[in-house]
């Protein structure tokens, strides 16, 4: 896509109104998968989608409407945390479920935070899940990943981000791009649905489906997010688009609100495996407190910069 369209909103709407709730169901056993969309597609409230790699399940996410995931035992191309990782960024509002045997699910144990609730395969049945998962989605009790988002998306609305897409970030990209020699750097801002390019350098786009983005996965970290190949990460070798432009390294620092809430990531990229240091992150952090002081003015107060005088 090209630069024109970037200084409006990317976002995806819905109607709100369904028959049914569309479950992606993620598991590389065929059989498994059967079996589970069987017993969902019975309860009449409830319309199973499937995905046996982290890859497809990231197609689909992009592509369609998505009510909750259930993450199964294993995914063709990485871990079950992986895809639980993924979702936990890409898709923070949706209830996500682990339906796996204990032994199998214990590699998604350190995310607990992003999960509505797990449930032991080898105790409950695909037709118990079916139950469980409709009235859990019905209840639709926030995990505290999604009100994280709730306050982030909160915190993004109070600037004017198509109005700050026509101040000289493409000028503070190419500094950053030269300073850390790097030959891509942009600055965005992510929304519910979409990344919105504000400035870049070395890339021509604009917006980029949050499905397929590499900086909603360091928005919650407290210093950067550093990727030294992104081929051989999981979470990004099924992006089709990072290997179309050649893209092989990343490095990240949240834009952060006065409030701490991140807005967006100043990043750089390589085209070739790289590790970034601690000066390399001190240098983009103090590019993004630069982004967030010019983002500050498109604030109803901007004389309160997050940076003090």
């Amino acid at each position: 896509m090209g630069r024109s369209g970037r200084n409006a909103y990317c976002r995806i709407s819905f109607p709100v109104k369904y028959m049914s709730s569309i479950i992606l169901y993620a598991d590389a056993d065929a059989g498994q998968r059967t079996a589970v969309s069987e017993e969902l597609e019975a309860t009449r409230r409830l319309s199973p989608v499937t995905a046996a790699s982290l890859r497809a399940a990231r197609e689909r996410l992009a592509a369609q409407r998505v009510d909750a995931v259930v993450v199964g035992a294993t995914v063709a191309d990485g871990a079950a945390a992986d895809l639980v990782t993924t979702v936990g960024s890409v898709a923070p509002w949706l209830p996500l479920f682990v339906y796996a045997a204990d032994g199998d699910a214990a590699d998604t144990t350190a995310h607990e935070t992003l999960l509505t609730d797990r449930y032991d395969a080898e105790e409950v049945s695909p037709a118990a899940l079916a139950d469980e998962l409709a009235a859990a989605i019905e209840e639709r009790s926030p995990t505290p990943n999604a009100e994280r988002e709730t306050d982030r998306l909160t915190a993004v609305d109070g600037y004017d981000i198509p109005t700050a897409a026509s101040l000289p970030f493409d000028r503070l990209t190419g500094l950053a791009a030269d300073v850390l020699d790097a030959p891509v750097s942009f600055v965005s801002v992510i929304t519910d649905r979409e990344q919105q390019l504000l400035g870049a350098s070395g890339l021509d786009v604009g917006c980029i489906d949050r499905a397929n983005s590499v900086c909603t996965h360091g928005l919650h970290e407290e210093s950067h997010l550093a990727v030294t190949d992104l081929l051989a990460d999981p979470r990004f070798a099924s992006i089709d688009e990072l290997r179309e432009l050649g893209l092989r390294s990343y490095l990240g620092v949240p834009l952060r609100a006065p409030g701490g809430e991140s807005l967006g990531m100043f990043c750089v990229m390589d085209t070739e495996a790289r590790e970034y240091d601690e000066c390399d992150v001190a240098r983009l952090r103090g590019f993004a407190r630069t982004a967030m002081d010019m983002l500050s003015l498109q604030r109803p107060d901007p004389l309160d910069s997050p940076f003090g005088a």
